[in-house]
């Protein structure tokens, strides 16, 4: 018998502090690369084999309006990091213009874009802003902070962290159904080194950044 098991990993109100990226695609490369039994925290009751899935998303406040480079960009600079760092999907907000929408589309951006009228769908689950009434799909994630990681029925909500902070959670196929079987906060360790090439990344936008405020000024 095989057990299908989702590993969601998560992130919220970033608030465009891109110098958290480095060494948070460190940290989350190694939570991914761990044995889940070995994972602070987490523990999996289950029948082996086990065929695991994996989730990156951001439940949203990527950007702030009132940080230099997310103005400049009109809020594509957090994205851009987080599409290279191998995010599946990002709830966005007011802080990125339809034209700044378009521009990503246009640049072929892998992440989805998650707003009210825009959800994800991946095989059988569903990424949504606010969850959807009468979602028939397997899961339906709601990518919108809550006060407490919950699973209703197939509607899984994701409790709130801050920036600095990765959210997890842990579902495990019981039956046909979803069976919420861990979840938790960590927070990013003083030891997790830069990752060089998303450093690099976080390089390139900012001076794509420089470089559209001097055109403006």
């Amino acid at each position: 018998m095989n057990t299908e098991l989702l590993r969601i990993f998560y992130t919220a109100n970033l608030s465009g502090r891109l110098e958290l990226l480095p060494r948070l695609y460190t940290f989350i490369r190694n939570l991914k690369s761990l044995p889940v039994e070995d994972e602070a925290s987490v523990m999996l009751c289950a029948v082996q084999p086990v065929m695991e899935r994996v989730l990156l998303l951001d439940l949203g406040n990527s950007c702030d309006a009132e940080v230099w480079h997310c103005k400049e960009t009109e809020g594509r600079s957090m994205l851009i990091g987080l599409d290279a760092m191998g995010y599946q999907a990002a709830h966005i907000t007011s802080t990125l213009t339809e034209e700044a929408r378009t521009r990503l589309r246009q640049n072929l951006m892998g992440m989805a874009l998650v707003d009210v009228d825009h959800p994800w769908e991946a095989d059988d689950i569903v990424c949504s802003s606010r969850g959807l009434t009468g979602c028939k799909s397997y899961l339906n994630i709601v990518l919108s902070p809550a006060n407490a990681t919950l699973l209703d029925g197939n509607r899984l909500q994701l409790a709130a962290v801050r920036a600095g902070q990765l959210g997890m959670a842990q579902i495990i196929n019981h039956g046909g159904r979803p069976v919420l079987q861990a979840q938790g906060q960590l927070d990013l360790p003083a030891s997790a080194t830069p990752d060089p090439t998303i450093a690099g990344t976080v390089e390139f936008i900012l001076s794509e950044a420089q470089y559209h405020a001097r055109r403006q000024s």
